[in-house]
């Protein structure tokens, strides 16, 4: 393509409308994809709670990862990860608050740290 000696190079900051209302970056903005920032909080927090997660039992772990979807498959209630397991939904629902309370006291310290993620 060919582009025209008389046309003048744009900054993504120039007005593209008489009224000066629009600029050229708002129509060249890619609002369908995710927040650099999001995604790079998203994949500390990731990081941070997978690393967390190697201290709690095997089906402790298989739990908050069923419950939650943290695999990527669909979040699972307590029944069925208790039909899954072998447990009833009251077993898996001790067994699911005491992992909690378990990566809550070893993230507790990383408060701090993950709070300034998301600022």
């Amino acid at each position: 393509m060919i582009i025209p000696f008389y046309q003048r190079e744009r900054s993504i900051d120039d007005f593209v409308d008489s009224d000066e209302e629009c600029r050229l970056s708002a129509l060249i903005a890619d609002t369908e994809s995710p927040n650099p920032v999001d995604r790079v909080y998203q994949k500390e927090i990731t990081s941070i709670v997978s690393e967390a997660m190697i201290v709690l039992t095997e089906r402790e772990r298989t739990i908050l990862e069923d419950r939650y979807g943290l695999t990527g498959e669909e979040e699972m209630t307590l029944e069925a990860i208790g039909q899954k397991l072998g447990l009833s939904r009251e077993r898996v629902r001790q067994l699911e608050r005491d992992a909690k309370h378990k990566l809550h006291q070893l993230l507790k310290p990383r408060r701090r740290e993950l709070c300034h993620s998301l600022s």
